[in-house]
């Protein structure tokens, strides 16, 4: 990833963002050494994106159907009371 000084970006804004389409690298711009943002080509996701619980379950949910596991849940009462309550209140 290229690195570039905000200064010289705003000088050269639409030649680099040009490149940037073209040749696909991304462009770290940055202040006083320190990043500011990161401009990538159209059709890339972020690499520091954090999917949520439910994007995650629904981008498997494929993966997950009860009729393709063997898995076998116990019934809920025959589960151990710590395993149900993991902070059980002291009395």
């Amino acid at each position: 990833m290229k690195t570039l000084q905000i200064s010289k970006f705003k000088a050269h804004c639409l030649g680099l963002l040009k490149e940037v389409h073209d040749t696909g690298e991304s462009i770290a711009i940055t202040l006083r050494g320190e990043t500011l943002a990161i401009v990538h080509p159209p059709g890339t996701s972020d690499p520091q994106h954090r999917e949520s619980v439910s994007e995650t379950l629904q981008r498997l949910r494929p993966l997950l159907t009860a009729e393709d596991t063997d898995l076998e849940i116990p019934p809920r009462d025959t589960i151990r009371p710590a395993a149900r309550d993991p902070f059980p209140s002291e009395d």
